[in-house]
C-alpha cells in the first residue's frame, strides 16, 4: 500500500503514517518521488480492510466511485481515527481551527456526514457546481466543521494538521 504526500508539507503526516504502521509491526519506507513523499506500508490487514470497507460502484458516465461502508462495529476511537485520516489527506484546518473537508464523491460525503452524525460532531455543508476552470467536472461536496465544535473535539481526533495549531 503507498500514501502519497505532499513532499514539503506533509512530512509531519508521513511520520505519524510510519509511527502507526510501525506499532502495528508492519514494514515501513518513507522515500521521496519528485514532489512527493511517498509512504510504503506492506499490510494484508490493511488490504482486507478495505476490501470489506470501501466498495466501488460505476456510475452512469462508467466511472468508478468509492463508497466508504461505514461499520457498525466501529468504536467512537476507531471513527475518531478515521475522521483524522480524511482530514489529514483531503482536510483543511484554519488557523482557527475551523475545518474544512471537500470530495466530489457524493457516496464519500454521506459516509462522513454518517461518521460525524454518530461522533455527535455537528458540520455545516455545501455543494458546489463544478466551474469552468475546475479539474474535475463533478460537483464538489464541503464539510465544514466550526472551530467551535473542533475545539469540544480536538482532544479526541488524532490529526496532524490539527495538531499544528494546538
Amino acid at each position: 500500500m503507498r500514501f502519497a504526500l505532499d513532499a514539503k508539507r506533509d512530512q509531519d503526516i508521513a511520520s505519524r503514517l510510519a509511527q502507526i504502521f510501525e506499532k502495528a509491526c508492519k514494514k515501513v519506507s518513507i522515500f521521496p518521488e519528485e514532489n512527493t513523499l511517498i509512504v510504503k506500508v506492506c499490510s494484508k490487514e490493511l488490504v482486507k480492510f478495505l476490501q470489506m470497507y470501501v466498495e466501488y460502484k460505476v456510475d452512469k458516465n462508467n466511472q468508478k466511485e468509492k463508497k466508504i461502508v461505514v461499520g457498525r462495529d466501529w468504536s467512537s476511537n476507531f471513527q475518531y481515527g478515521l475522521l483524522a485520516g480524511i482530514i489529514d489527506s483531503d482536510g483543511h484546518v484554519h488557523k482557527h481551527l475551523g475545518t474544512e473537508i471537500k470530495t466530489v464523491s457524493s457516496s464519500t460525503f454521506k459516509a462522513i456526514l454518517n461518521m460525524l452524525n454518530n461522533l455527535g460532531i455537528v458540520a455545516k455543508t455545501k455543494r458546489r457546481k463544478s466551474t469552468e476552470n475546475s479539474y474535475s467536472k463533478k460537483d464538489c461536496y464541503a464539510i465544514y466543521i466550526p472551530s467551535l465544535q473542533m475545539r469540544i473535539y480536538e482532544d479526541k481526533i488524532p490529526s496532524v494538521k490539527i495538531k499544528r495549531f494546538c
